[in-house]
């Protein structure tokens, strides 16, 4: 990654200051308040039972710093992507990011890795924090790593949605109003779709289907994230909204079954790598290729067009 100079003049200008440090300290301190807050009031009702420690404390611990870092993921992240183009357009500096060597690719992904890389290392220390679940079971070594996985596919998947409009936009507020309409869409468009399907088409013969849902809602990042806590989000509203137990679960004939998380993590996958190529292609000057490195011909001919 280092060898994109982006990336390395980037993360060498915003890890050498004392903010980022800073930021990462007072997240950890704000995480560790909240867990001291769930055991210490877990303490306080086993004052009133037989039990000392009720194991379900962890689970709705875990499932509440999850849902917080998808949060965190999900708002902040296009916040700091939609900028990334838009913003050297708006300095006009773009020109010169454009001159140099670099593809318009190496550009590309240089600003999303630049961009994501303070929320993923944001959620990378916190996972010591999740960890403390495993001293009262009900969490796998497989769940902590699947959620990980998950994150860094949706952050890829926000980062590179406003990378493309920051590419589309001159202005980045313009940008960034497009980039989170665009998520609210995917949030709440998906469902009202599944919802008008049922009443207007099937006429509310049959209640959905899980793949009738996943159909629908396979982009929708919160169908996804809740997936991931299939038996565990008894009592969390938001996470039982878009539950699997919502839904009727299908036939199926084999012990494996494709899950929501499961299609949005491929979905993710598939329009980062588009999202990616279009905003490359979009701010390529000349359009010859994405990956080619430009030769000294090739600029001296754009520094030509440009003076004229």
């Amino acid at each position: 990654m280092l060898a994109n100079p982006v990336i390395e003049k980037e993360l060498k200008t915003k890890m050498r200051g004392w903010k980022s440090p800073a930021l990462i300290s007072a997240y950890l301190c704000f995480l560790g308040f909240i867990v001291l807050l769930f055991y210490l009031s877990s303490r306080e009702s086993a004052r009133y039972s037989a039990d000392y420690f009720n194991p379900r404390v962890a689970l709705e611990l875990y499932n509440s710093i999850a849902m917080l870092q998808f949060f965190l993921l999900l708002f902040i992240t296009p916040a700091m992507t939609a900028a990334a183009i838009s913003g050297e357009r708006e300095r006009q500096t773009l020109d010169l990011v454009l001159c140099t060597n670099l593809s318009s690719s190496s550009i590309v992904t240089g600003k999303i890795v630049v961009s994501i890389a303070h929320v993923l290392l944001l959620v990378t220390a916190s996972l010591p924090i999740l960890a403390t679940v495993f001293l009262y079971g009900g969490i796998r070594i497989t769940d902590l790593l699947l959620l990980f996985g998950f994150y860094l596919l949706m952050a890829l998947f926000m980062g590179s949605l406003g990378i493309f409009c920051s590419t589309l936009f001159k202005k980045s507020a313009v940008s960034m109003i497009v980039t989170y309409i665009t998520i609210f869409c995917l949030i709440s468009g998906t469902p009202i779709l599944l919802a008008i399907w049922h009443v207007f088409i099937m006429h509310n013969q049959n209640a959905p289907t899980l793949y009738d849902a996943m159909s629908f809602m396979f982009s929708n990042p919160v169908f996804g994230f809740s997936s991931l806590f299939e038996g565990m989000s008894r009592g969390n509203m938001i996470l039982e909204i878009f539950s699997m137990r919502t839904y009727g679960m299908p036939q199926t004939t084999g012990n494996f079954m494709i899950k929501p998380w499961m299609a949005n993590m491929a979905f993710n996958l598939v329009a980062s790598v588009i999202f990616i190529l279009l905003a490359a292609w979009k701010i390529n000057p000349v359009k010859r290729g994405l990956f080619i490195r430009k030769t000294e011909a090739q600029k001296a001919n754009q520094l030509k067009n440009q003076a004229v």
